[in-house]
């Protein structure tokens, strides 16, 4: 049964009537799960997990050892036996989404609700372009349904189109679905490839074919350039389902040799330091001796001072002659005036004690929230302890870089950690590394690093971080960068390995597992090349 979206919520009595309702279909489900995009981030029968009224707002949150997620809930979008929706926005995020709560297995026996009926349309038409376009083909195991234990979603309409002994791996994904879905296609598709030629019976499985709305194509072609040509041939095509007032069209095969050069513009990197400086004696008189125990962090755009906390912004530093000051947790701040100063000062008090480890409460929000930038604040202290190759002397987290026509604030890209090695070897500049953090398994980790790796090669090439100020007094080498994927050993994905065998070798990566406690002491448990044939 449909029930239409809530209105806004906008009084303490709503907030609390949705809180109470949520909360009672929740726990009146035998085995109560959490649900993004068809995938399935936490099982509430042994995560924690709360809902409360903040600041005016309903929030969500549940966590576990590896890692935890924060959600704003809007209203309501569907509501049935055993399965609840609800519009929900992330922190700072300019988008609503959806979040499903739902008992275990009722995906199952809901495959033909509303958001399929529109994956079925999709599936017939796409079906019918193929058989139309390719007609000495046949199609064969042809799927758009879920299946979590070999990483197909049903985002997508996946199968193979045989011809005697030859057979293409296919995929196929509606504009309608998420830009998660079109950001991920590439992924899933060599998932799909690969699964195929293990299980393919003597037939020849030489290669992909991606048949994809116009965004999500010109994105892929992007990645699909820098693929293992020996490994796999890929072919990407443009296509829609038609307008019913319109002949059907055919597909529109992209040329892969137009793509693969990310032309980018890098934000300046002004003197930080001296953004630093130039505030450190006004923040020392809010913070007094509290302030060896803040970081003060420049933003890569020199526009505003942050203090964090073991990487979690409390407040803002912004203006020279005037600095004003903002604080309190994203999406909740504050200026700071006379009237307010003890609260800031207990905000800053109570991160302090909460946000440590050992020791700290590991339920509080203060202790879960961004737990990227905690690591990644632990890195930037030295980034060696990744790895003994890398330079601990200019290292930069948070690097905004724009891509695509005209470099368009549309394109943003921000790189986790940019850094490079130490140079060695008599002769050798510093080699430029690309380090990407991830806490929990992502199945498009490999596609995001190769992202953030080409956007560094072009700008490596024309020599752009010395132009824009970073790496003073260091000789980068003429190469590749490098590209590090790092997240606790046991939160990479299980395809991870098999999506990164279909690169191109001239791409190095090291894959560089951590301790699950590594708030408390940084240990690379693995660090390896990852460079494997594939089948």
């Amino acid at each position: 049964m449909e029930s239409n979206a809530m209105p806004a919520l906008c009084d303490l009595d709503s907030l609390r009537q949705l809180q109470e309702g949520l909360e009672g279909f929740i726990r009146g489900l035998d085995h109560p799960v959490v649900v993004e995009d068809d995938i399935e981030l936490f099982d509430l029968t042994s995560a924690q997990w709360r809902l409360g009224v903040e600041f005016g707002k309903l929030v969500f949150e549940a966590w576990s050892p590896a890692r935890s997620i924060v959600w704003r809930v809007e209203g309501v979008a569907r509501r049935d036996r055993g399965l609840i929706r609800v519009v929900v926005r992330k922190r700072a995020a300019a988008e609503s989404g959806l979040l499903e709560f739902r008992g275990l297995g009722f995906a199952e026996r809901t495959e033909s609700v509303a958001p399929p009926l529109d994956r079925a349309r999709f599936r017939l038409e796409f079906l019918s372009m193929l058989e139309r376009e390719f007609p000495e083909w046949r199609l064969e195991r042809v799927s758009h349904r879920s299946d979590r234990e070999h990483s197909f979603s049903a985002w997508y309409t996946r199968g193979w189109a045989r011809r005697g002994g030859t057979a293409w791996a296919f995929l196929g994904l509606s504009e309608a679905e998420t830009p998660a879905a079109a950001d991920a296609a590439l992924a899933f598709g060599l998932i799909w490839l690969d699964w195929l030629r293990t299980r393919s019976d003597g037939v020849s499985v030489p290669g992909l074919r991606l048949f994809l709305p116009r965004g999500a194509a010109e994105v892929t072609a992007h990645r699909a350039a820098h693929l293992d040509r020996q490994a796999v041939e890929m072919e990407i095509f443009e296509w829609s389902l038609s307008d019913s007032s319109f002949a059907p069209q055919p597909p529109e095969r992209v040329d892969l040799c137009d793509y693969g050069n990310v032309e980018t513009r890098l934000v300046p990197r002004l003197d930080r330091q001296a953004l630093a400086e130039r505030h450190r004696e006004f923040v020392r008189g809010l913070l007094g001796d509290l302030l060896r125990r803040v970081d003060l962090v420049p933003d890569p755009s020199g526009r505003f001072l942050s203090l964090r906390v073991r990487g979690l912004a409390i407040a803002r530093v912004e203006g020279d002659l005037d600095p004003r000051v903002y604080f309190g947790l994203e999406g909740n701040t504050q200026k700071l005036d006379s009237g307010n100063r003890t609260e800031f000062r207990a905000l800053v008090e109570g991160v302090l004690k909460l946000r440590r480890a050992p020791g700290g409460d590991t339920s509080h929000a203060f202790y879960r929230l961004q737990g990227e930038r905690w690591l990644e604040s632990l890195l930037i202290g030295d980034i060696s302890k990744i790895d003994p190759a890398l330079s601990p002397d200019c290292v930069y987290p948070q690097v905004p870089a724009f891509s695509g026509p005209a470099c368009s604030e549309g394109h943003r890209g921000v790189i986790d950690v940019l850094g490079t090695t130490r140079g060695l070897r008599l002769g050798t500049g510093n080699r430029l590394a690309v380090i990407e953090l991830k806490l929990c398994e992502e199945i498009n980790l490999p596609l995001q690093g190769l992202d953030y790796w080409l956007r560094v090669k072009w700008l490596g090439q024309r020599s752009q971080f010395k132009q824009f100020g970073y790496f003073p007094g260091i000789e980068l080498a003429n190469e590749p960068p490098l590209l590090y994927l790092v997240s606790p050993a046991f939160r990479f994905h299980s395809t991870t390995g098999r999506v990164i065998r279909y690169f191109d070798p001239s791409i190095e990566i090291i894959q560089v597992g951590l301790n699950d406690q590594w708030r408390e002491g940084i240990k690379v448990l693995f660090r390896r090349a990852l460079r494997d044939s594939p089948p």
